[in-house]
């Protein structure tokens, strides 16, 4: 494992599964469903926690935005259509992004393990997020993960002014036994537009070249960049049309040229995918297959590296050991972007999240007319998970659980609990203790 890069000064540091339930809960008061929300948070989440901080956590005030607008659909119905054993399209109603290509995703796994090779295509979803992460989970399924995404015009392209395509990005998953699999996950842009976002919001200047003002002049300056640049001139381009064809023509929701017609509807924001899971087994065998990776990955990590690299990685690989050191040390939070989150917490009603190394606290208190007994009776069925203690004659008792506490004290016609825990852990030990408190 490299060593972990320190967070800079301002940052916050958040545990994932408190940033995954804190994002969840000001999704849910956004107006998505439990469910949605909580996929959402998921996507954001597994982002940021591999470095990919453009498409993280910083993504859920936009998100915010696009359901308060109306833009987002909070209560979308997804449905399939035109379908065949091995190609779907799937009309998304205008659904949050991570929604409608997580369905995609295991629509396209189901199919592909009856066809061999299966495509979903993904008509009028909004923001998709970082794609990787639905290949990701097409490869956790031992199956191989494609994906292409267009949206609105926001890049340049070669010879035209302004913004005139899409930063089309396209990911690529392959599974790797005992490996982080191999996860190729780029835009066909220099850089993504949410990496000029991140960069207004930490003040770093630009990479030379990456990015441009609104006429076209490239700049460093993250305050003038208003959209980046092809990558690799006029293959980017290039590239990012052809995605056009192959998701929002494919599915007959065009964006490029109804952006471009004048029509004021056109540039109403949306975007299309088009999702492909392939099926090793069909192709000679999932077990040879997964063998020749490991060569080839094993063969890439024997080159010598050169002068001044720290090592040779296939994609995917230092991610991974970054996802790895956050879960330990917690996601960092940049200033700026914490500031719109704790607004935005203050304003839906929702709590902060503990911080790395800060205990999480909750209390409730259940009016019964025997406290004492319940408060016995309670840490009795508690026993078997935690070390439990009962004073009967001060009313006081606890449960020592392995990564948190919780306390009990009787009063007159009441019994108040207090529930405390390092990480996320906080919500699992309500559970348990909540079920045991219906009994």
């Amino acid at each position: 494992m490299t060593d972990s890069p320190s967070p800079k000064p301002g940052k916050v540091l958040v545990p994932a599964e408190n940033l995954r339930v804190f994002a969840a809960a000001l999704l849910q008061k956004g107006g998505l469903s439990p469910d949605h929300a909580g996929i959402t948070a998921e996507v954001f989440v597994w982002a940021a926690q591999r470095g990919v901080d453009s498409h993280g956590i910083a993504r859920v005030p936009a998100y915010l935005e696009l359901l308060a607008k109306g833009i987002a659909n909070a209560a979308p119905e997804i449905r399939l259509e035109s379908a065949t054993p091995a190609a779907v399209v799937l009309d998304a109603d205008r659904a949050p992004g991570p929604v409608a290509l997580t369905a995609a995703a295991e629509e396209a796994v189901a199919r592909a393990r009856t066809t061999g090779i299966a495509a979903v295509g993904v008509r009028r979803t909004v923001h998709t997020g970082a794609i990787g992460r639905y290949v990701s989970k097409i490869a956790e399924q031992g199956l191989v993960g494609l994906a292409f995404v267009a949206g609105m015009p926001n890049m340049g392209y070669t010879g035209a002014k302004g913004a005139a395509v899409a930063t089309s990005p396209l990911a690529i998953a392959v599974p790797a036994d005992g490996r982080a699999p191999l996860l190729l996950d780029m835009a066909t842009a220099t850089i993504a537009l949410g990496k000029i976002r991140q960069a207004k919001a930490s003040g770093t200047p630009l990479p030379e070249g990456a990015a441009a003002t609104e006429d076209g002049a490239p700049t460093t300056d993250p305050e003038k960049a208003v959209m980046p640049l092809p990558l690799g001139g006029a293959k980017g381009a290039g590239m990012s049309l052809a995605f056009e064809l192959l998701t929002s023509v494919l599915v007959g929701a065009p964006i490029f040229a109804d952006f471009h017609s004048g029509d004021p509807k056109g540039r109403k924001h949306r975007q299309n995918a088009l999702l492909i899971a392939v099926d090793p087994a069909a192709f000679g065998g999932a077990e040879p297959f997964a063998e020749s990776v490991e060569a080839t990955l094993a063969t890439l990590k024997t080159l010598t590296p050169a002068d001044g690299a720290e090592g040779v990685y296939y994609p995917g690989e230092r991610s991974a050991a970054v996802a790895a050191e956050r879960a330990a040390d917690g996601i960092p939070v940049a200033p700026k972007v914490w500031k719109q989150l704790t607004e935005a917490a203050d304003e839906l009603g929702v709590a902060l999240p503990a911080l790395a190394g800060e205990r999480a606290r909750s209390t409730a208190r259940v009016v019964t007319e025997r406290p004492h007994r319940y408060a016995k009776q309670l840490v009795s069925h508690l026993g078997r998970r935690a070390e439990t203690s009962w004073d009967d004659e001060r009313g006081e008792g606890r449960l020592l659980f392995r990564d948190g506490v919780s306390t009990l004290t009787a009063e007159d016609d009441a019994l108040l609990l207090t529930v405390e825990a390092e990480g996320g852990s906080l919500e699992r030990l309500e559970t348990v203790v909540g079920r045991h408190l219906v009994r």
